[in-house]
């Protein structure tokens, strides 16, 4: 009886050191690094307006909030051919997949500007004009992106 109790402590105690290692590592990155990507380059649409942090539009019409996006991927161990991604890379990607989903519901919804873009990783926002911030977990890389959509021009 002893050994089994024995065994279950140790199997919770193993479990709780993981849980707790297991916290995610926020990391700040450069937007404009995560912009001038090859991936944003084809992905990223010019003619939908991006203003970070806490820079709106002037004559701006119907805005809206927009849900927050997120974008998570298992980090890559391994790449066939060619060098394993870093996180930058990781975290540029998906920080480039959140933008993009913004723009094209920004266009759904009729507007051609997206403005206002907060990391929202767990609820827990951030807004900068030049950082964006990036989760890495034991299993995950993710970036969550919150904004304001809204319309400009005729």
């Amino acid at each position: 009886m002893k050994t089994v109790i024995r065994g279950a402590l140790f199997v919770t105690a193993m479990l709780a050191a993981g849980a707790a290692s297991a916290a995610d590592e926020l990391l700040t990155m450069p937007i404009d690094q995560a912009l001038a990507s090859p991936a944003a380059k084809s992905r990223i649409d010019p003619g939908i307006k991006l203003l970070f942090g806490f820079n709106r539009i002037e004559g701006g019409q119907d805005a809206r909030l927009y849900k927050t996006v997120k974008r998570v991927r298992r980090p890559v161990n391994k790449v066939a051919n060619g060098p394993v991604p870093t996180d930058a890379d990781l975290c540029a990607s998906m920080f480039v997949e959140a933008v993009q989903d913004l723009q094209q519901r920004a266009t759904r919804e009729g507007n051609n500007a997206v403005a206002e873009i907060h990391s929202n990783w767990k609820d827990d926002e951030t807004a900068s004009d030049s950082t964006y911030v990036c989760a890495k977990g034991s299993a995950y890389i993710g970036v969550a992106l919150k904004a304001v959509l809204v319309k400009v021009g005729g």
